[in-house]
């Protein structure tokens, strides 16, 4: 409570001065309503028998279309060539009204964004807390908010983090270097020492998990490109941790120290439509999804039990276009993705792919205000062997969503 009457205090302080300096508040809210639909293959017993769950459900949801958000930005020009400006945002729920970054993770007041920059003829540096370059997040990100046509998903249709497992985050700790355009292109390097603050170990050291990025974007008329190398080096946790009979996984299971990601599209605009293609490679990239596909295991060893807790191999590629329909925008995507674990469990690396298909619209009320609506399938299927069975499955989930979003 404090700290959100910090954030008030400083919001009011900020409005209140915004007369005499350069200074923005700003926002979006998004309200939507959203049909899903989810079946799920489950192993249901420590005799490896199966069976197919459903379950439906209605709500009214925060942020489907685009995060709901607030924050305040500006800038100040010290003398020609050079100006230092500021960011800072945070995610609400609208339905609620909730602090969203607040309440998952730990009362941060500016979770979506705290960023100070320096501009100059020569580039500019960005410090703070911001996405990574190919995380579809923040004022850095250059691949995931571009590589599919719905970005990060309008809840979860179309979105590239279903696809691209490989993607990064908002991050604490980061610097990134921006380079001026030259020929259409610019540069980008990012790096951060620890990427959650709240983490255990000290920042740079191999007790925390560190991020560093290299990219580039390119625009030339009609066609535009992006490509991201990144890596992260987990900490040393995480490659010692240890399997239930008490091997190392690094050493008896295949679990590596730093991921490996390759992101890249190119997008090209014919007028009437504009077409965007987008792939990844990723090796040992822990994290990016979640599917639980064998609940009634309870086996914390298992690697279906919780795959987000582990690192795959694999690649993806989705295919988007948007198109003027009427008054309003077409969205169309599908994406595709086939990967494996690579680490070992019960002798075998469990293998998956997803399919995804999207479809949405937006209608413009205002300059400021538009309506949504989409529909969108996606079928992540895999196989793996357990202590209990050898197990293939599907986790099918349809969505159905529409929506307003007013900024201002």
């Amino acid at each position: 409570m404090k700290k959100t009457l910090a954030a008030v205090a400083v919001l009011g302080a900020f409005a209140g001065s915004a007369l005499a300096a350069d200074v923005t508040l700003y926002g979006k809210i998004d309200t939507g309503l959203m049909y899903s639909n989810t079946k799920v293959d489950q192993i249901i017993d420590g005799q490896g028998n199966t069976d197919s769950v459903s379950d439906d459900g209605f709500q009214m949801k925060s942020g489907i279309n685009s995060g709901s958000r607030f924050g305040i930005k500006g800038s100040e020009q010290i003398s020609d060539g050079l100006t230092v400006g500021f960011q800072l945002e945070n995610g609400f729920e609208s339905d609620d009204g909730s602090m969203k970054y607040g309440k998952e993770d730990n009362d941060r007041i500016f979770g979506r964004e705290a960023r100070l920059y320096v501009q100059t003829e020569f580039g500019t540096l960005h410090f703070g807390r911001m996405g990574g370059l190919d995380s579809g997040s923040g004022s850095v990100d250059i691949f995931g908010g571009a590589a599919g046509v719905f970005g990060t998903g309008w809840a979860d249709i179309g979105s590239d983090s279903a696809i691209f497992l490989g993607m990064s985050s908002r991050m604490d700790n980061v610097i990134t270097y921006q380079s001026p355009k030259f020929a259409g292109v610019t540069v980008y390097a990012q790096a951060s020492l620890k990427n959650d603050a709240d983490n255990e170990g000290d920042e740079g050291s191999s007790d925390t998990d560190r991020y560093y990025a290299l990219g580039a974007t390119g625009q030339w008329g009609a066609l535009s490109s992006a490509v991201v190398f990144s890596t992260t080096d987990y900490s040393r946790s995480w490659i010692n941790e240890k399997d239930k009979e008490g091997n190392r996984l690094d050493k008896e299971q295949g679990r590596e120290d730093m991921s490996k990601v390759l992101s890249a599209y190119v997008a090209y605009d014919f007028g009437v439509v504009k077409t965007t293609l987008g792939a990844q490679y990723f090796d040992d990239a822990k994290g990016g999804m979640s599917w639980e596909v064998a609940d009634g295991l309870k086996d914390p060893n298992n690697y279906a039990t919780d795959l987000a807790n582990y690192s795959k191999k694999g690649y993806g590629v989705m295919l988007g276009a948007t198109a003027p329909i009427g008054a309003g925008t077409l969205y169309a995507s599908i994406g595709y993705n086939d990967f494996e674990a690579t680490e070992v469990f019960y002798e075998d690396k469990p293998e998956f792919n997803t399919i995804q298909f999207g479809l949405g619209y937006t209608y413009p009320l205002s300059k400021r205000t538009y309506v949504y609506t989409a529909a969108g399938y996606t079928k992540l299927s895999g196989e793996y062997k357990s202590e209990y069975a050898d197990f293939e499955g599907d986790n099918e989930t349809t969505e159905v969503v529409a929506g307003i979003v007013h900024s201002f």
